[in-house]
């Protein structure tokens, strides 16, 4: 298992490992619908839930080619507030990221906390020169974060699916 110096701490927020313990609070935001309604995942019932929280407890991460998903916790009660899922290029060049936050942690500028922590730990974790996001036009809360974050619009996306269109908008931050 290789820890790749999490945890990682800002003012507010702990970037640190899944744990089987987070069941509850991972449950109660992942199964919100307002929360889940611009992610790319879908809930889990407790027992597929419990089974991922264990594996991501210990898994590897980083690994080109495949997401790690870390927890992002109260930095003062060590509360799962939400997570961060992180993409790692085979030839490892990039990185994407998407975070999700609880709607109680949400509004109070602990997303820009978390980038922040995220990106810092990225840079100094892989040989990355930029790390994307990619959100749906309508996912306002996401969009108002990458705006302020130091993150820049790169372009816009439309596709299909099932019927849908889909429009992405693309940031990156390049390394400096």
């Amino acid at each position: 298992m290789t820890d790749r110096n999490v945890p990682q701490r800002s003012e507010r927020v702990v970037l640190r490992r899944l744990n089987a313990g987070d069941l509850d609070a991972f449950q109660a935001y992942r199964n919100d619908p307002e929360v889940a309604r611009h992610q790319g995942w879908q809930a889990m019932d407790d027992t597929r839930a419990q089974g991922f929280l264990r594996h991501m407890e210990t898994a590897e991460i980083l690994l080109p080619g495949e997401w790690s998903q870390l927890a992002l916790a109260d930095r003062n009660t060590g509360a799962l507030i939400g997570d961060v899922g992180v993409y790692l290029a085979e030839d490892e060049t990039r990185a994407e990221l998407g975070i999700t936050l609880s709607q109680a942690a949400q509004g109070k500028g602990l997303a820009l906390e978390a980038l922040t922590i995220v990106c810092r730990w990225l840079w100094s974790e892989a040989p990355i020169a930029r790390i994307e996001a990619i959100t749906s036009a309508e996912n306002t809360r996401a969009l108002t974060l990458l705006n302020r974050s130091p993150f820049s619009f790169t372009h816009t996306t439309h596709e299909t699916e099932d019927g849908t269109q889909l429009t992405e908008h693309w940031f990156e931050l390049r390394r400096s």
